[in-house]
Parts: C-alpha cells; sequence; structure tokens
C-alpha cells in the first residue's frame, strides 16, 4: 500500500501526468490508513498508521511527536496500555465515596465483589446488622374489653409496644404477655399477649417488629361480636399468626386466644400489597401528631363521652366473598437451622393456609 503523501501537487510547471499521479498515491494512502511496514513520513497530527509490523492502528497525537497505539488488529482488540496509568489506576478502580469507578456501583464506596469473593461463601458477624435484617412490624388491637392474643412474629419478634388512644391522662392499656393460647392445658409455646382497656370506649394497641418475615399474604383477623357487629379485638401483619408461633396452622389458626364461637365470628381480610402500601400512607400524619396504626383506619376514635371524633376509613365489604389464599406461604424456619453456619442456606418451612371453620372471608372498602 502506498505511505507516500505529496502535499505539491500542483504547479504551473508540473506535467499533467505527474500531479494526477500524485494525487491517486494521496488517496491510496488516505484509503489504507498509510498501511505499511514502516512509518509515513511527512507526519501531521491526527493522521492514522496502519503499521503491518506490530499489527496495530496508531493514531498521531496532538502535538505531533508520537505515536498512540488504538487497536491491536491481530487479536481485534483494543490498546489499553495507553490508558492504565490514568483511567485504570488504583484510585479510579476503588475511588472514594463520591467518584465514579471501574469497581463502584453507582458513585458510592459500594464495591462490586468478584465471583469468588470469600465473603459469599461465609458472611462475618460484621457484615450483619439490624438494618440489614428483613423485618416486619404487625400489630393487634382489643376495644374496651379485654383480650388474650397472639402477637405477630411469634419466637422471632423483639419486645412489643403498647399504646392506648384515649385522650384522657389517667386512661392507660393493660397489657402483659401471657402464656399459651388462653386455654386449659395448652401444649404448644405461643407469644401472646394479654390487652385490654378499663373503659368501654378505648382501644388498646400492642405493636412488635420481628425477623425472617414472608410477606407472601398480608394478613387482618376481626374478632367481632355475632350479633351487634362491634369489633372486639384485631390483628394485622404480613405472615398468618401461627408463624414463629409453633408454624403449625391448624395450632394456631387465629390469634384470638379468647375467642367464643357462640358469640363471636372472625373475619379474615387480605388485601393486596399495594392496597397495604396506600393505607400504610394514610396512616402517615404530620410532625406535631403521631402516626396512626393500621388499625385505626378500620375503627371510630371516640372520646369519654362516646362521641366519635375520628371516623374509620375503612370497613367490611359484608357482600364479598373473596377466595381463601390458596398458596403456600412461609410458616417458620427448619428445626435445624440454629446449627447451620452463618450464610448458610435455610429453606424456609412453606404451607398451604387451611380454612378454618367458621371464619369468614371479605373484602375491605374505603368509605
Amino acid at each position: 500500500m502506498s505511505q507516500t503523501y505529496t502535499d505539491n501537487c500542483f504547479a504551473t510547471n508540473h506535467g499533467v501526468q505527474t500531479d494526477m499521479q500524485n494525487i491517486e498515491n494521496n488517496f491510496v494512502a488516505l484509503k489504507s490508513t498509510f498501511w505499511g511496514p514502516d512509518a509515513p513520513s511527512d507526519l501531521v497530527a491526527g493522521m492514522w498508521w496502519g503499521d503491518t509490523t506490530n499489527k496495530i492502528i496508531k493514531l498521531r497525537n496532538e502535538a505531533n511527536n508520537a505515536w498512540l497505539s488504538i487497536w491491536d488488529f491481530a487479536n481485534n482488540k483494543p490498546i489499553v496500555t495507553n490508558i492504565v496509568s490514568a483511567d485504570f489506576a488504583a484510585a479510579l478502580k476503588d475511588p472514594a465515596a463520591g467518584t465514579a469507578g471501574l469497581r463502584t456501583l453507582g458513585t458510592t464506596g459500594i464495591k462490586a465483589a468478584a465471583g469468588n469473593d470469600s465473603r459469599f461463601e461465609t458472611v462475618s458477624n460484621a457484615y450483619v446488622t439490624q438494618a440489614k435484617l428483613k423485618t416486619s412490624q404487625g400489630s393487634v388491637n382489643v376495644t374496651g374489653t379485654q383480650a388474650n392474643i397472639t402477637l405477630p412474629g411469634g419466637e422471632y419478634g423483639f419486645y412489643p409496644q403498647t399504646k392506648t388512644n384515649a385522650s384522657h391522662p389517667y386512661y392507660e392499656v393493660l397489657a402483659s404477655i401471657a402464656g399459651g393460647d388462653g386455654t386449659a392445658g395448652s401444649t404448644s409455646y405461643l407469644t401472646n399477649i394479654f390487652l385490654g382497656n378499663e373503659y368501654s370506649f378505648a382501644m388498646g394497641y400492642a405493636q412488635q417488629r420481628y425477623v425472617t418475615s414472608s410477606g407472601e399474604v398480608f394478613w387482618i383477623f376481626i374478632l367481632r361480636d355475632k350479633t351487634t357487629k362491634d369489633i372486639k379485638a384485631m390483628y394485622q401483619a404480613p405472615d398468618h399468626p401461627c408463624f414463629g408461633n409453633g408454624g403449625k396452622p391448624s395450632l394456631v389458626s387465629h390469634p384470638f386466644g379468647s375467642y367464643d364461637p357462640e358469640t363471636q365470628e372472625i373475619i379474615v381480610l387480605n388485601p393486596s400489597h399495594e392496597d397495604v402500601a396506600i393505607m400504610k400512607a394514610e396512616c402517615i400524619k404530620g410532625e406535631d401528631e403521631p402516626d396512626l396504626d393500621l388499625l385505626e383506619l378500620l375503627t371510630n376514635l371516640k372520646d369519654d363521652q362516646g362521641n366519635i371524633t375520628r371516623g374509620a376509613v375503612y370497613d367490611i365489604d359484608e357482600e364479598s366473598t373473596p377466595l381463601w389464599p390458596s398458596i403456600p406461604v412461609t410458616v417458620g424456619l427448619p428445626k435445624d437451622y440454629e446449627t447451620k453456619a452463618m450464610g448458610g442456606k435455610i429453606i424456609p418451612i412453606k404451607k398451604v393456609i387451611p380454612r378454618p371453620a367458621g371464619v369468614l372471608v371479605k373484602n375491605l372498602r374505603r368509605k
């Protein structure tokens, strides 16, 4: 290929044939990227050269004093030697937080890990913090009565918190950890709370945060009077009450240890995750007032004279007939999970929750 480029291709004393040959040679040189074993003469910044000796395509630098190796055409790959000292330097591979880099996810200080990183085999205590644990929160309440209620999360839960919605400073919620399920001769360990209020218009609430929650189906249980339809107690959590309470639905089919089937009925509601998100957004209040519990959206708030000061946002759609959840849900962890090494794979126990006899399944509706 031609590597010769003639700048002076025309003059009044030139022969036409000579000038035309020079112009043709120039086009061949440009077309072939000055393809050849030796660097072309008459160098200018920005010109290309196909170095056939080293099998590299090169570009003349801006100062016109050196060649930049761009592409290894023998192996069809780019040349990175010219940028290793700058763009591939350790400071850019592992930069400080806020600086983009090759091994940084986004612009934070979080680094991508190699597939054989030892941290994927064994997770040390230093890598597990409370903020990184998957936790959920559920709550229970009673209205003007006392009841034995199973807490969400069971043995996986932290100590519960309580409150009352009564505005008088002397009205308080009565709460204590209850043993068993409220029945004589209970043979299963259950995490229950004995919850109540001294006054008929007041409501007592208890909430518990717990770990290893599943969240496949959201559960709201309502205990109410068969005749008056007055709500006596409620439970809400992204897990069935049997989760963390033995993991056996036949033993903990509902959260109400004080349930009387002769005078009371149990309603089960399973709002979608989208519906729950909307409901929880409605629970968030301003900086000068406490947030509501999700169950407070389903009940009226009354003063000590029995007058409604805040009405319920949702109620039960009595005409609805939804299906009982039929998908397997997480009910607990295997008995050997505590003996596994940190980071070892644990497969939770999943079961289809059987529908208890007499339990009604309904939908929520906005009032």
